[in-house]
């Protein structure tokens, strides 16, 4: 029997949680300290929505409103939960519940050797808009390019 799973808005009690799933999430990069969380959290129009399953955080997304325009800053899912639809629900959720009015675009980046997030958020509409050159950085000092992307909600029920 599967757990229920519920969406929620997160504040920053949640902080070192969110760190602990991001650490989990992206285990060759470097992930955000609970410090840093807690900071962006505290900005005004920053949110996070998290899924939990039995009152355990399995996925987070973090996101930055500026007047008609959300730019997701990280999604994190445990490793032992990803490509379950988890993510997509957190941007429908965001999409629908968001405490922005009139929210008509989203943006993102994603590191370009991370193809199967581009092949996700290009299955939720999001397009190719460019490129930041050695934006991420590695564990082990590599540099990669960051895909900026972009996904149109004009005309969408939100």
């Amino acid at each position: 029997m599967t757990a229920r799973e519920v969406i929620d808005w997160l504040s920053v009690s949640e902080a070192t949680n969110m760190a602990a799933l991001h650490t989990a999430a992206f285990r060759e990069t470097e992930a955000w300290e609970a410090s840093a969380i807690e900071d962006l959290l505290r900005q005004p129009n920053i949110y996070a929505l998290g899924v939990y399953t039995d009152a355990l955080l399995i996925s987070f997304m973090i996101a930055q409103v500026a007047v008609d325009c959300a730019e997701i800053l990280t999604i994190a899912t445990h490793p032992k939960r990803q490509r379950k639809g988890l993510a997509a629900r957190l941007i429908a959720f965001f999409e629908r519940h968001s405490p922005m009015e009139g929210l008509q675009t989203w943006l993102l980046d994603v590191a370009a050797d991370n193809q199967s997030a581009i092949a996700f958020y290009e299955k939720l509409g999001f397009q190719v808009d460019g490129r930041r050159p050695e934006y991420y950085k590695r564990l082990e000092g590599q540099r990669i390019d960051a895909i900026l992307m972009s996904k149109s909600l004009a005309g969408q029920a939100t």
